[in-house]
């Protein structure tokens, strides 16, 4: 094992499947209703998940003539990643999902990665005519002989039932292995089609214009910004008004990362701004800006100088970014970094410091790799010694991107210390990265500080928007999963689902704008009629408050009220010594789920954990929250959609209890409304 369990969706990874085999797959595949009764264990009952085989990123939802089409990746022959070929999926009110044949199969030559799809009204491609003009699907083709990814086209005239791969493809190649994602939408400014596009590993956005899909022009590029570490995939880019006000419009950017999300897993990061037609704008400072300082060590030469390494780990000198059979590196400044995984993980080592003074109250650097703490015998991690003692430690959080660290060092103010980088780990993850080892008088912000998170959850990304929306709403949907676990979750024959589509606003908060999302209004659709409330419930601290609702598939609003507590919430999907927790912290004013006993988590991956969110209560002390179970999931949706946290649950089916909770002192549940839910797939 290298650095994860699960191969990322742009792995070289190939399952050998010739072209033939793929296109009969397509032209055979059933319908979804004769492939699976949806009623296996821990099988979603509101949201969208394949009847078998693997999902990941949703592809190209549009609205058409009366019909909600959904493309996602998907491998025809299995259920973890693999073929990259688009599935497809239609609704008529994007709730209730049928599956459909694949769309996009790949071939011998290629597959077919994430992309999007457009109506091309005025049939500027000449694939269809005046009174039937296609649907345009662009996406990126990875080239199979070479890793290349470059951006081609399909077309359908039937209304996306079948699709032809235009001859004339690549429609836009760069030579790259990291250009992937396209999102494109008809740009009324300019009169022209607009492409938004990933440069993943160099953390950018680029934008392109065209007359007709096929010829582009590059018009700039947006990053690096926001969140540092993770690949950039997945972007988007759309116009909102600001509170509603159609006369004051914001342009929204979302660009989807793995890893390096407020979790450490993927997720999706958002930037509001302006766009003129060839460049985005965001508001504010995109990125923070480290504090000056004396540099210990910036790892940039060929050597690491006065530095003494033992073992093979280190090698000679710093690293050139990501070595051989690593996941890609990112957030070290510079060109070089400490990276211990020469020759993979199986080697061990430590690099040290020459003394130094502490002559100034902070240590600013930059770490990642492996979360083996220095208290077991086998660690990767940084440490600062004085006086022969370790008196600080930190390690990294199981992936490339490294995150800042702020040390106070006033405790040892005036003393020699050494800079000690340990890696004694072989197994899985055991290596550590380091970079930018810098005394200053004040403590560096935190990089992810001025980053919008759409999800605060684990299981939020690739989130993409449906073009062509008749009502005018922006809708965006979501890839249910992570990639940190993702194929290895404990389902069967199928792999993923995704998130309940959401319907987007800005609503100024803080003086800024913000997105704001709610579970579209269809989901009301699913209502049984059977609604439990409880009236105004004291909760004394220590207590846990059974309520009079029970089931798995629920729509919960409710409002508590914080008095003395350090910690309360609801409980759902409680039973047999299970349970998953939606709380909020009033020590550290965050939100969180808490899925620590929420039920299997036996494939690791760092499923086991507890998911935190920045939310200020209300001025009265009151926590609004609306939250939508699921047989394997829960979607929470705070202050009105301010904050959400979206993860996936693995309970035993036979837990369906509800319950309050508070500690530390007492709350109370001023409000609680659950209505019980209908399946998706209840009338098939």
């Amino acid at each position: 094992m290298r650095d994860r369990t699960v191969t990322h969706h742009r792995s070289k990874r190939l399952l050998a499947l010739s072209a033939s085999a793929v296109l009969g797959l397509a032209l055979l595949a059933p319908s979804a209703d004769a492939q699976t009764s949806y009623t296996e264990t821990y099988r979603p009952q509101l949201h969208f998940s394949p009847a078998q085989n693997w999902m990941n990123d949703p592809n190209g939802p549009i609205w058409y003539k009366g019909t909600y089409h959904l493309f996602f990746q998907y491998n025809p022959s299995g259920n973890t990643w693999g073929n990259m070929s688009w599935g497809h999926a239609t609704s008529p009110d994007l709730v209730h999902w049928t599956e459909q044949p694949i769309a996009l199969p790949q071939d011998a030559n290629e597959m077919v990665f994430s992309g999007g799809v457009v109506l091309d009204k005025n049939n500027t491609t000449g694939f269809g005519t005046s009174t039937n003009p296609p649907l345009v699907a662009i996406y990126t083709s990875y080239h199979k002989s070479d890793g290349v990814q470059a951006q081609s086209l399909a077309y359908s005239t039937d209304g996306g039932t079948t699709w032809t791969k235009y001859a004339g493809n690549p429609i836009l190649n760069i030579g790259s292995q990291n250009f992937r994602d396209p999102k494109v939408f008809w740009n009324a400014q300019t009169n022209s089609w607009l492409m938004t596009v990933a440069l993943s590993a160099d953390h950018k956005v680029s934008f392109y214009s065209s007359p007709n899909l096929k010829t582009w022009t590059k018009l700039s590029d947006f990053g690096p910004a926001g969140a540092p570490g993770g690949l950039w995939e997945c972007p988007d880019l759309f116009q909102l008004p600001v509170d509603g006000d159609p006369s004051h419009t914001k342009w929204v950017l979302v660009v989807n990362i793995n890893p390096g999300g407020p979790q450490n897993t993927s997720a999706a990061q958002y930037f509001v701004g302006d766009f003129d037609g060839t460049t985005f704008t965001p508001d504010g400072p995109a990125t923070s800006t480290p504090p000056a300082g004396t540099v210990l060590a910036d790892f940039e030469g060929s050597t690491y100088g006065a530095w003494v390494t033992t073992g093979a780990a280190f090698g000679t000198g710093p690293a050139q970014g990501t070595l051989p059979g690593q996941q890609s590196v990112s957030g070290y400044l510079g060109k070089g970094l400490v990276n211990s995984f020469l020759q993979g993980d199986s080697t061990t080592g430590t690099l040290t410091s020459p003394a130094f003074m502490v002559d100034k109250p902070y240590l600013n650097f930059l770490v990642g790799g492996g979360n083996h703490p220095n208290s077991q015998a086998s660690p990767t991690a940084v440490n600062l010694v004085v006086d022969g003692a370790v008196v600080r430690t930190v390690t990294g959080k199981d992936n490339e991107a490294l995150d800042p660290v702020q040390w106070d060092l006033r405790s040892v103010a005036g003393k020699q210390a050494r800079i000690q980088i340990v890696d004694n780990n072989t197994g899985g993850w055991g290596h550590i990265n380091a970079d930018q080892f810098t005394l200053t008088d004040t403590p560096a912000q935190k990089q992810t500080s001025n980053v919008h998170w759409m999800d605060y959850g684990a299981d939020f990304y690739a989130a993409t928007s449906f073009n062509d929306e008749p009502a005018g709403r922006r809708v965006v949907i979501g890839w249910m999963n992570n990639w940190q676990y993702g194929g290895n979750i404990p389902t069967s024959p199928w792999r993923s689902a995704d998130s309940l589509p959401r319907e987007l606003s800005l609503k100024t908060v803080n003086g800024t704008p913000q997105l704001v999302q709610v579970p579209v209004k269809e989901l009301d659709q699913l209502r049984t009629g059977t609604v439990s409330t409880a009236p105004t419930t004291a909760i004394a601290a220590g207590a846990d408050v059974p309520l009079s609702t029970q089931g798995t598939l629920l729509d919960i609003t409710a409002t508590l009220r914080a008095g003395t507590a350090n910690d309360f919430g609801i409980k759902v999907h409680t039973g047999g010594g299970q349970e998953t927790r939606i709380g909020y912290d009033t020590t550290t004013q965050e939100l969180y789920v808490d899925r620590t006993r929420s039920g299997d988590s036996s494939f690791g991956g760092n499923f086991v954990a507890v998911h935190r969110a920045p939310l200020s209560l209300d001025a009265d002390g009151k926590l609004q929250l609306r939250v939508v179970v699921d047989t394997s999931s829960v979607e929470v949706y705070a202050a009105d959609g301010q904050v959400v946290l979206t993860d996936q649950i693995f309970p035993n089916p036979s837990n369906n209890g509800v319950s309050a909770y508070a500690t530390g002192g007492s709350a109370s549940l001023d409000a609680f409304s659950a209505q019980k839910l209908n399946s998706i797939w209840a009338n098939r």
